[in-house]
């Protein structure tokens, strides 16, 4: 679809063209792009948060699914040092129940009985933690400058992880240099720690890779936010004010399969990208202005940041690309995909308005969820509310089709609706962390605080089976996972272990 003028509100649109061409700029596919539009929705079904007719209420109509108590931990490890610039931005689930956590720290960290040492601005870790808890091991990447590994996926035999380094790091025997101030890296690891291989990419100015999927085939698809002034794998880039995201596919030994921009007058990040298992790509972020890939344009109603999600085909085609439109900020920050739907979360400020549905967050941010079929039309659409600020989530799929994500416990959660009335945190005084999961079709299966937590903010997380890895910044000295003290030096990173209550009537 081509948009040559602010939309009033959102109709989510099929790219239009012969099957594996992408659209082209010709007057009357424009026309026919924008008649094809469509809103077809759940009927009735709007964001949550306040009473409102005909929402979808499924069989958790009478209210929610408790487990006996808070959800309980099986164990947490923290990565702490004296700096307070201790975070973990991965985390990926093993085939063997194992977990990998990286993202940076500065100084020194500790990740069990090992220590790190830096050697520059900001270094990396990265660490393989068993199924009950033990460091199985734990390494550091890095040179004089900032180096920072911002997500990490893994299939049952490599693992690759993807960030940034600024200007030369030692990979092993892999030395790397990077041409501007930041560039991005993508580096593939066995399960031993030991480097496979390792690609960087960029210009003259920042840029850096961010979210990653590896698929069983060990294809690694990932986003690339970037200044420009390069010749990058999408083709020349201008010298930018602002920047462009691009979304690329390499193949098992990191060779470029494919590569496209998403670019034009605004300013684009990449924030959330999955692959379903046919090789198809979600991928979300938001624009700062208008957004524009081939000959597709969105033009936002708003002037400030606008979330947009996206699906391409696994040869790189664009299908359908979406804003979440409103006058004021939205993000899609998370997103998950079987192939034949696409399931979103984000924060959101003012009224958001998706397909048909529309929702005013009020004085504060709001969580929308969105769930589209294949062709980009709203299947469903709810939103979590609160009195306070609620932030962006990652999330993952579960195995009934559903989703599972975290957040911060604030005042008056409230996690869509049911009978006409806001379905509240279970156990909210149990925990300053909460998990819910949603059932895939909009209804809330789980939403309960994590036991344990005082002063904890999840993050990332990886599903794998029913086992839960979460991220989770701490302070202070009165958190406890399984009974153990997890006492942070000021402000550190853990990642807990949780597993999912056996759910019914999803």
């Amino acid at each position: 679809m081509n948009q040559t003028k602010p939309m009033q509100a959102l109709t989510p649109c099929r790219a239009l063209g012969v099957p594996g061409v992408m659209i082209v700029g010709l007057v009357v596919a424009a026309m026919l792009a924008v008649a094809a539009c469509t809103s077809a929705t759940t009927p009735g079904a709007g964001f949550d948060g306040v009473p409102e007719a005909g929402e979808p209420t499924g069989p958790h109509s009478t209210g929610l699914p408790t487990p006996d108590g808070p959800l309980m931990a099986n164990w947490a490890v923290v990565m702490s040092g004296p700096t307070n610039q201790d975070e973990i931005d991965g985390v990926a689930a093993g085939a063997d129940g194992s977990v990998f956590i990286t993202g940076k720290f500065e100084a020194t960290t500790a990740i069990g009985d090992t220590v790190l040492t830096g050697d520059g601005a900001a270094d990396i870790p990265l660490a393989r933690i068993d199924a009950d808890g033990t460091v199985l091991w734990a390494r550091r990447f890095g040179g004089a400058g900032e180096d920072n590994f911002f997500d990490i996926d893994a299939n049952a035999t490599t693992v690759v992880a993807t960030g940034i380094i600024s200007g030369q790091v030692e990979f092993d025997n892999i030395t790397v240099t990077s041409a501007g101030g930041t560039d991005c890296v993508i580096a593939a690891f066995d399960y031993s720690g030991a480097v496979v291989w390792v690609t960087t990419l960029g210009g003259p100015g920042d840029d850096g890779c961010n979210e990653v999927s590896v698929a069983s085939d060990g294809s690694v698809t990932t986003s690339l936010d970037t200044s420009g002034g390069w010749d990058s794998p999408a083709g020349p880039l201008p010298n930018l004010a602002g920047r462009d995201t691009l979304l690329m596919r390499l193949d098992p030994d990191g060779n470029m399969v494919w590569a496209r921009r998403i670019g034009g007058d605004g300013v684009q990040r990449g924030k959330a990208l999955a692959v379903a298992p046919d090789g198809s790509v979600a991928f979300g972020g938001d624009t700062l202005g208008p957004a524009t890939s081939g000959a597709m344009t969105l033009v936002p109603v708003g002037k400030r940041r606008t979330g947009w999600l996206s699906q391409w085909s696994p040869e790189g085609i664009l299908q359908w690309w979406n804003l979440w439109d409103g006058p004021g900020v939205s993000l899609v920050k998370g997103v998950a995909t079987d192939g034949s739907s696409v399931t979103a979360v984000g924060p959101f400020t003012g009224t958001l308005t998706v397909g048909d549905n529309a929702r005013d967050a009020g004085g504060s941010t709001d969580l929308a969820i969105v769930r589209y079929d294949g062709g980009g039309s709203v299947m469903w659409a709810t939103s979590i509310g609160a009195d306070d600020d609620l932030t962006g989530a990652e999330i993952a799929s579960t195995a009934d089709g559903g989703i599972v994500f975290g957040g911060s416990t604030v005042p008056g959660l409230r996690f869509g609706q049911s009978q006409g009335r806001p379905l509240a945190l279970t156990n909210p005084d149990d925990g300053s962390a909460w998990l819910a999961r949603y059932c895939p079709d909009g209804t809330v299966a789980l939403a309960t605080s994590i036991a344990g937590t005082v002063n904890a903010r999840p993050g990332e997380l990886s599903l794998g089976g029913e086992t839960l890895f979460l991220d989770m910044v701490v302070r202070g000295a009165d958190n406890i996972a399984a009974g153990r003290p997890i006492a942070a030096v000021g402000k550190d990173a853990s990642v807990w272990s949780l597993t999912l209550p056996t759910m019914s009537g999803c």
